[in-house]
């Protein structure tokens, strides 16, 4: 009995996609994680089957066969974010947690909500929504993407500066290990902390350690006022602005920095008179009661008319508009890098990304943190690109930090180390993976050191 007819004897027809029927568009979100996935017409690029387990005791079972014949095994979502990371090999089947969609608990008062992890990420802001409440995070492919794939790749976004990371919204977790038994960690009230270290090690591992089934975050109100200021000027005048920013006890939910022609592209159209002056701008969002964000607005801008930058205000339907544009800025079919670095090594950065621009490149980094994003814009014209990401890369590496490729055309992968990794913990990651995942079927090759 093949692959295929094993997990339908198990599952039954519904649940088990055949290679020849996976649809166009998740062909090619599955192709982009594969090593083999460079020829578009090689039918063996693809796993032998799509499975669609309803729930997690199926999810189980899948995985309990896995283990028995040795299949190896890519899971995913709603694929969004599926071509992110490094390159798998070798895979026999895929695995969606699509179909694990359900809420299992809202505790509107205690602020949690635990869902099943292929709930998306937009159903779940709507429902949240009808309580005032919502969970900080803003992700790529919002519209699209799965919590549980926004937790597999760690990508949390703007609001981290007023709210944390993934780490600091999760606060329980189960998953399936590669014996198809289901393992939980951490609980559904905020102050159980009970296994934070093995959620820590979930969040961020792109499937490598288990799949993930079920999800509990920490939630917050929604807010009355919304408001941002755009502060732009020259790299050194931003750079004087940012470091007093952070000092002056200003408590914004996103500060980011940018370049300013992508700020004016991000602004076009949102007020009147709109300008953004200079090389960079700052981008500072408050949020609260009317009256705190007024002092708090206030107060930015004396600092930046201290350091001589051009002030805008965008606030109401401007704000909202704002924000969802930078949410559509990471792009399918782009080459896009996560990058992290000291903070203070930031305007440098993007007065080397500003060199770049003209071949459309583009960069939002979060001030605070020094971590962020850069995007290439070429599509297939990839010329030059790989000299491009290891200048990006040893500007961040010279800086205490990092660059890695998430998506990117599979031959610009195979060119590269995707991951960059200098450091000393490669041996503690895979032994690490060897507790979790001995025989190595979990998302095989797409990890740090290709574990």
């Amino acid at each position: 009995m093949d692959i295929q007819a094993r997990l339908i004897d198990t599952l039954g027809q519904d649940a088990v996609v055949a290679r020849e029927a996976i649809g166009p568009e998740q062909q090619g979100q599955i192709k982009r994680a594969l090593l083999s996935g460079a020829d578009p017409d090689a039918k063996e690029a693809l796993p032998s089957c799509l499975v669609l387990p309803s729930t997690t005791a199926d999810l189980g079972q899948v995985m309990a066969l896995a283990t028995e014949y040795g299949w190896r095994v890519l899971p995913m979502g709603g694929g969004s974010k599926l071509g992110w990371g490094g390159l798998a090999e070798g895979v026999d089947i895929a695995l969606s947690t699509a179909r694990l969609n359900r809420v299992v608990e809202h505790a509107v008062g205690d602020f949690t909500v635990t869902v099943e992890a292929g709930m998306r990420f937009a159903d779940l802001q709507a429902l949240l929504a009808e309580q005032r409440q919502f969970l900080a995070v803003d992700p790529a492919f919002a519209a699209t993407a799965t919590v549980g794939g926004i937790v597999a790749t760690a990508d949390a976004g703007s609001l981290r500066q007023r709210y944390g990371g993934l780490r600091d919204m999760l606060i329980g977790v189960a998953f399936v290990r590669y014996d198809g038994k289901v393992a939980r960690a951490g609980g559904r009230v905020v102050k159980n902390v009970a296994g934070y270290d093995l959620m820590k090690l979930m969040t961020g591992a792109y499937g490598s350690l288990g799949i993930l089934s079920e999800l509990t975050f920490r939630l917050y109100p929604m807010q009355a006022v919304s408001r941002t200021i755009l502060l732009s000027g020259g790299e050194q005048a931003v750079t004087q602005a940012i470091a007093e920013v952070r000092m002056s006890g200003l408590t914004p939910v996103a500060l980011d920095l940018t370049l300013s022609p992508l700020a004016a592209t991000l602004t076009e159209g949102l007020a009147s008179p709109v300008k953004v002056a200079g090389q960079m701008a700052l981008v500072a969002r408050f949020q609260g009661i009317s009256a705190g964000v007024e002092e708090q607005t206030e107060r930015l801008q004396k600092v930046g008319k201290f350091h001589d930058l051009h002030y805008q205000p965008l606030e109401g339907e401007a704000d909202a508009a704002f924000w969802q544009r930078v949410s559509e800025l990471i792009e399918p079919g782009t080459v896009l890098c996560k990058v992290g670095m000291r903070p203070s090594a930031v305007p440098a950065l993007l007065a080397l990304l500003d060199g770049l621009a003209a071949a459309g490149c583009e960069g939002l980094m979060h001030s605070s943190s020094g971590l962020g994003w850069v995007q290439w814009k070429r599509g297939e014209k990839l010329e030059g690109i790989k000299e491009e990401i290891e200048v990006v890369r040893s500007h961040c590496q010279e800086n205490g930090g990092f660059l890695t490729v998430l998506q990117a055309p599979v031959a610009l992968k195979q060119a590269m180390d995707v991951w960059g990794y200098r450091g000393n913990a490669l041996k503690v990651m895979s032994d690490i993976k060897e507790k979790f995942d001995p025989q190595r079927l979990l998302s095989p090759g797409r990890f740090v050191g290709g574990l």
